[in-house]
């Protein structure tokens, strides 16, 4: 069976230790859907909390240079992005996202607070969503079946 790769993307960095769940939990959530799906593939779905996170107090990397190019290197072997628009100016889920907007993988929103988003964000996002259950109902219908 083909394995379907989905990057989650958003912000990490503003929420820090305090509140790594607030930027991790929408994940973890998402994760557990998507890899239980019954669908035309085996869904890997890539949390990069799962390999560098701010929680950590021992960190396993030795500098942001390690995390951005794993992370980046996860984004261009996707087969789709998921973001969630928690924190608008999150400068690493914008790079991700351009990348992947560059090599025309499909990129697929979350903005749950209906926050104002950038224009480039809007345009280089296929569709954007408010409810979580919509967008993974869409992610399995339009891109997993």
């Amino acid at each position: 069976m083909e394995v379907f790769n989905i990057y989650l993307c958003g912000g990490m960095g503003k929420f820090g230790k305090e509140n790594f769940e607030e930027g991790n939990c929408w994940r973890v959530y998402c994760k557990e859907i998507l890899e239980n799906y019954e669908c035309d593939y085996k869904v890997k779905a890539v949390n990069p909390n799962d390999y560098f996170s701010f929680k950590d107090d021992t960190p396993t990397y030795d500098n942001q240079r390690e995390i951005m190019e794993f992370d980046l290197n996860k984004v261009r072997n996707a087969d789709l992005i998921i973001v969630n628009f928690n924190d608008v100016y999150s400068l690493g889920s914008m790079s991700e996202i351009a990348i992947a907007y560059e090599r025309k993988i499909p990129v697929i929103g979350i903005n749950l607070k209906n926050q104002d988003l950038h224009p480039w964000q809007i345009e280089m996002s296929y569709r954007i969503f408010n409810n979580i259950e919509k967008m993974l109902e869409h992610v399995k219908e339009k891109y997993l079946m």
